[in-house]
């Protein structure tokens, strides 16, 4: 395969091009700086979460995660001793989420009995439902360490005779915690959140409205100028397939998209402290199929349209759509739900949930795959029409 002469070729172009430079890099790391610390404290003060906590418990463990909670910024905890009351204060939207601790919840966590969080919530906050679901699973997630502490010194008969004892192997246990010694898919979540800031939202943000600026507007658009310049049909008649052709085409905007898309990830981890998360393999694939996605919708655009003009109007008008809807500019948790399930059919969308299970919430590579998919499906669909549609001619 000769494709990767054409994908060179068309690299060394934009690297020639200093003002391809200028619009791929500096310019997205000048608007990020300028909105993070321009906008940093307002957006900041706007995400506020109630929750509603019962705590039926009382016990050392209980009074921990409480605490946990409280500490977490965007997290506004009250406390409610009656649990039906509480219930009623959520059926009356008074309240958006409840959470439940079990009689005995220490007591079960320390003799190794499993146990359950309950968490009530109003299904019309879904989205806020959601990070208050992660973050209680996260702590579940530690607290199921100890349990299977527990539970092996149990096995093993190494007795266990008082409770200074028991905490003494929850201590030791919880040392291993971190990183957790077995992924579940679905079901993993982080032990700890990720510290927010306003670049957490304007960094992965921005990044993908520049990327798609590269890899649909950009791409489609030199490619249809190389169509009106008659290149694509003397390519035809070099010593090369079509598919070569097509595939260096497709290589050179992947690979551009990709380090442009990194670049600026990475700006934000040097430039403003930016929590990266864990797990740097579950970025690189995130980093991937979102920039297949976006390359592929590029190569999709410049075989619907007819010229250069028309593509250049086409992608402009599809990637500030998708980034206004789709969360580069605002968090999607503050639209309304019928605008949260419209985002979802853009590939900003499914990006920005991939970065803050990255980026927020550190889930790592079993935290992603839904979006990885959707995101590859989405490249999958592009490319499958752009490709039964691509004339030479």
């Amino acid at each position: 395969m000769k494709f990767h002469i054409i994908a060179e070729k068309d690299l060394k172009i934009v690297t020639r091009d200093r003002n391809a430079i200028f619009l791929m890099f500096l310019l997205p790391m000048l608007i990020i700086s300028v909105a993070g610390l321009a906008l940093g404290g307002e957006f900041a003060q706007d995400i506020r979460i109630d929750l509603l906590v019962v705590d039926l418990d009382n016990g050392d463990i209980s009074r921990e995660f409480i605490e946990f909670l409280e500490d977490i910024d965007i997290l506004d905890v009250d406390m409610e001793s009656n649990e039906f009351a509480a219930r009623d204060r959520v059926k009356n939207q008074e309240y958006g989420r409840l959470v439940i601790i079990p009689r005995d919840f220490t007591g079960n966590i320390m003799i190794g009995q499993n146990s359950e969080l309950l968490i009530v919530s109003d299904p019309t906050e879904e989205s806020q439902n959601t990070i208050v679901e992660k973050i209680v699973e996260g702590y579940a997630s530690r607290l199921s360490t100890n349990v299977v502490a527990v539970k092996t010194v149990a096995t093993y008969g190494v007795p266990a005779f008082d409770d200074e004892q028991k905490f003494r192997i929850v201590e030791v246990a919880s040392q291993f915690a971190e990183p957790q010694p077995v992924g579940v898919t679905t079901e993993t979540t982080s032990t700890t959140l990720g510290e927010f800031s306003p670049f957490t939202q304007y960094v992965p943000g921005f990044a993908v409205m520049f990327l798609l600026f590269t890899t649909v507007q950009v791409g489609s658009v030199s490619l249809l100028k190389e169509q009106e310049s008659g290149t694509l049909r003397r390519l035809v008649i070099a010593p090369l397939r079509r598919a070569e052709i097509i595939g260096g085409k497709v290589a050179s905007t992947f690979f551009r998209g990709f380090i442009q898309l990194t670049v600026l990830i990475l700006f934000g981890k040097f430039a403003f402290d930016l929590n990266l998360g864990s797990d740097m393999i579950a970025m690189v694939v995130l980093i991937s199929a979102i920039t297949l996605a976006a390359t592929g919708l590029g190569m999709l655009v410049a075989v619907l349209v007819t010229t250069k003009d028309q593509a250049d109007s086409v992608s402009s008008l599809l990637v500030l759509t998708m980034s206004a809807i789709g969360g580069s500019w605002w968090p999607l948790f503050i639209e309304p739900q019928f605008m949260q399930d419209l985002a979802h059919l853009t590939i900003t969308a499914w990006a920005m949930d991939g970065f803050y299970d990255l980026l927020y919430f550190d889930l790592g590579m079993g935290g992603i795959l839904k979006e990885v998919g959707v995101l590859l499906s989405m490249a999958i669909v592009f490319f499958g029409v752009a490709i039964s549609r691509f004339r030479f001619e």
